[in-house]
């Protein structure tokens, strides 16, 4: 029979219903987890695509492995329980275990990426989703020539970044959100503290900051750079800001735990929050929620951001020929008494 046109896939389906690959298999397969309105969405979607399910379609294919890998820092085997780690493995792990398969927890030591490599080449995991964070984005360098797809939680900062699968917030508009919300409560001498700068989300979010304050006729009156997302950082950078711009009355500062170490120079210095210098942070956090005052934070999906990885690992399964798919979700500000 000569070739005829490419077979439709649960891709294809979940496409044209406007729903998840794994949304459309469990409408497919019945699952009550689905709403009415959805399911009738997917079933006619795969009527007019005229897609017809393998008799197998609900297990692993005899030639694959049953299992997707979860590639995180082994940094970060102390903080799995951290919001950055955490929640994208909790999004992810739900997706697989809905689509039948093993998760895998893969460790990048951070050192010689050879033997991870070998790993996933080896056939053991059949995709994987890895998480990328400031001191893990090497490893993005090292996977472009993997037989298995492979999709990130994060954006890379390299000019990869348009080549491969990957699930980010939207952090120039969260970044946006934060200004406005000082701009919105009367602030006009803002000052903020980044993250590392060769970190791209820290970028962005300067970026965000920087032109929505353009667009109000102003600029900061003064950045300050730290070297890392922590308490110590932020609170050596708050103390860089005091002394560069002491009339400022807000702050934007790149992530919680920045924050949370700028709140303990402002504290020192008897600088009253939110009556003298209202503050906004990014991440939303327990750190947010706790500190105190607690503070006003742009929110992360971090673990939605996991779910659509894995979604995509599934899909480029289902659909070897599809192309890479980068994801911006948005991101939403959350307010407290820091603003």
């Amino acid at each position: 029979m000569s070739a005829g046109p490419r077979k439709v896939t649960m891709v294809d389906v979940a496409r044209s219903a406007g729903v998840s690959r794994a949304t459309a298999s469990r409408a497919l397969a019945g699952e009550e987890t689905v709403t009415i309105e959805v399911a009738r969405r997917v079933h006619a979607a795969a009527e007019e695509l005229g897609y017809l399910p393998e008799p197998e379609a609900r297990s692993v294919r005899r030639d694959e492995a049953g299992s997707i890998g979860l590639i995180v820092p082994s940094s970060e085997l102390g903080s799995f329980r951290g919001p950055f780690v955490g929640a994208p493995l909790q999004g992810a792990t739900a997706v697989i275990a809905e689509a039948s398969r093993q998760p895998v927890l893969l460790l990048d030591g951070g050192r010689d990426p050879r033997p991870l490599v070998r790993y996933l080449d080896g056939g053991h995991v059949d995709a994987a989703v890895a998480i990328l964070l400031h001191e893990s984005e090497s490893l993005f360098r090292t996977l472009g020539e993997l037989r298995c797809p492979v999709v990130y939680v994060g954006r890379p900062s390299t000019d990869l970044g348009t080549e491969r699968s990957w699930v980010d917030a939207d952090h120039y508009h969260g970044a946006r959100l934060a200004a406005r919300a000082l701009l919105e409560a009367g602030r006009r001498r803002m000052v903020t503290i980044t993250g590392p700068m060769s970190y791209l989300p820290s970028q962005r979010r300067l970026d965000g900051f920087r032109d929505e304050l353009a667009d109000w006729g102003l600029a900061p009156l003064a950045v300050a750079n730290a070297v890392e997302f922590t308490l110590q950082s932020g609170s050596m950078a708050m103390a860089t800001l005091m002394a560069r711009a002491p009339e400022a009355d807000g702050l934007f500062a790149s992530s919680d735990l920045l924050a949370a170490g700028a709140l303990r120079v402002l504290k020192a210095s008897r600088r009253r929050v939110p009556d003298d210098v209202a503050v906004v942070a990014f991440d939303d956090t327990v750190v947010a929620a706790t500190s105190v005052p607690a503070l006003t934070s742009v929110h992360q999906p971090l673990r939605e951001m996991g779910a659509r990885a894995a979604e995509l690992a599934l899909e480029a399964l289902e659909d070897p020929g599809v192309l890479p798919c980068q994801i911006e979700l948005p991101t939403t500000l959350t307010t407290r008494e820091s603003a």
